[in-house]
């Protein structure tokens, strides 16, 4: 139960909730704070919405039995949360000082905001391979988004590194545009549920390079290529592309 004489005491600008994050869990932690009257400020952060707006089709969300994207899922989130009278403002949390209460979250503008309470929900980002090329040369033709970034391969060779369901979902969708796909895959099967493995099995614009590791990614000012390792006997290749898209998971 909130303190009545603590909030007295926090001031009158000082919020009851503050919740970092737009993604599903934020979303979700406002619904239900909203419903509870606790009069919720949500921080959307960075990417409003969260990793599922990079998201084109997810068809395992109870409700949705032709599937629906991403992006129009975490509207309908936000909707529902704004109905019960959840706030939102648009900003970047640089620093949370939660060691007393008030609680207080600096934004990137400066803004500072004090509250009784704080939900962090910010989620996860896209893990990288780690390559010094990898770095130099993203958003040069390396992405860890297809959704963002696929239409400018249009009729170009690309690679997808990984063999989850994310690394599936990203070469399933980059046939729109692409010549072809090729999955770059550490082991000999893949992690991928099974009716996203047949999706991709069945897609004549997707292949897959088995046993292989990433060691470099090839080019000056743009990518040209990969140069990949085999796990089984350490010989190494090169394959012609112009993009490289990384969806080995999230941290």
């Amino acid at each position: 139960m909130l303190d009545k004489s603590f909030r007295s005491s926090c001031g009158s600008d000082c919020e009851t909730l503050i919740i970092l994050g737009t993604g599903p869990a934020g979303l979700t932690a406002a619904i239900y704070a909203a419903r509870a009257n606790l009069n919720p400020l949500v921080i959307e952060g960075m990417q409003p919405g969260g990793q599922l707006t990079i998201t084109s089709d997810i068809e395992n969300f109870p409700g949705f039995s032709e599937g629906i994207s991403g992006s129009e899922l975490m509207d309908k989130m936000r909707q529902q949360a704004e109905r019960f009278g959840a706030r939102f403002i648009g900003g970047d949390v640089v620093s949370a000082e939660l060691s007393q209460q008030p609680f207080v979250v600096r934004l990137q503008d400066g803004t500072q905001l004090k509250s009784q309470l704080v939900i962090i929900a910010v989620g996860a980002a896209a893990k990288w391979l780690g390559l010094s090329s990898e770095k130099r040369l993203r958003s040069k033709g390396v992405s860890a988004c297809a959704t963002c970034d696929g239409f400018f391969f249009r009729n170009q060779d690309v690679a997808v590194v990984g063999g989850g369901d994310t690394a599936l979902e990203e070469a399933t969708f980059l046939t729109r545009f692409a010549k072809s796909v090729t999955v770059i895959h550490r082991r000999d099967s893949l992690r991928a549920s099974k009716i996203m493995q047949d999706k991709s099995f069945s897609n004549p614009k997707i292949k897959f390079v088995w046993n292989s590791t990433v060691d470099e990614i090839l080019g000056e000012k743009e990518v040209t290529g990969i140069r990949i390792r085999s796990v089984l006997d350490n010989s190494s290749r090169d394959i012609p592309v112009t993009g490289v898209f990384v969806a080995i998971g999230h941290e």
